[in-house]
């Protein structure tokens, strides 16, 4: 499949009536997915160089996943194709061949899952965690969150602790994904209210929160996904949530 043939059809990425930029989700179980054949030579290697065999497979499902889905945004690319870059701060991006619109996208993986998000122009990020990841939501909320979210973990009772802490981290990683800043984002800078009216919402000292659109749902019942998208002042993005694997 993937070194003679692209992917049959490609997916729409601009709504029909007001033409914003649809924004694709994709995931997909290492255990059930995940090819080495169009990963790169450099990909290849890094995939060895992984002592776990899970943290292999869900490397190279990520990667695959990549590859793919960006073939079912442009089907006259095959997956083997593509070839990437790094920003300035290590952000991913698309390095050729050229298409057109311009496609932006965003990979992370967690035991168990790995995900993408691709859309065309807009700057975004994906975040995913396992619902049962082992953390202090308290201690690490008191480190890495704006104190008004601490104050929310701290204020949940404490069986909802963890729950409510993943909320806040999804969000507050894709974001800085999306700002292609990741942990160089100060955790004081911004803060993400993921149960406000309307969706979750972001204030920032350094940025117009009402440019930003979030999503976040969970997947299966192990898993907690959260998409920050940069739609500027235009319409809502459609996030397409597809089933399984591109």
């Amino acid at each position: 499949m993937f070194e003679g043939t692209p992917p049959s059809s490609g997916v729409v990425l601009h709504h029909a009536v007001t033409g914003a930029p649809l924004a694709h989700v994709w995931a997909a179980a290492p255990d059930a997915y995940g090819d080495a054949t169009p990963l790169s030579a450099e990909e290849r290697r890094r995939s060895t160089a992984f002592r776990r065999e899970a943290d292999r497979r869900l490397y190279v499902a990520a990667r695959t996943l990549l590859r793919t889905a960006l073939s079912r945004c442009v089907p006259d690319v095959q997956p083997a194709e593509w070839r990437f870059t790094t920003g300035p701060h290590g952000r991913p991006e698309l390095a050729g061949p050229l298409a057109e619109p311009r496609l932006r996208f965003s990979v992370a993986h967690a035991p168990g899952l790995a995900a993408c998000l691709a859309c065309p122009e807009l700057d975004c990020g994906i975040d995913v965690e396992a619902v049962d990841r082992p953390v202090d939501p308290v201690r690490v909320a008191r480190t890495m969150f704006h104190p008004r979210e601490a104050a929310r973990v701290l204020a949940a009772p404490p069986g909802e602790r963890g729950g409510v802490f993943l909320r806040h981290w999804t969000l507050k990683e894709a974001y800085g994904k999306a700002r292609g800043l990741g942990f160089l984002l100060p955790p004081d800078s911004c803060t993400v209210a993921p149960d406000a009216a309307g969706g979750p919402r972001l204030a920032a000292t350094d940025d117009d929160g009402t440019l930003w659109q979030f999503a976040q749902w969970l997947r299966g019942g192990r898993h907690l996904l959260a998409v920050a998208l940069r739609r500027g002042r235009g319409p809502d993005v459609t996030v397409v949530r597809h089933p399984g694997p591109p």
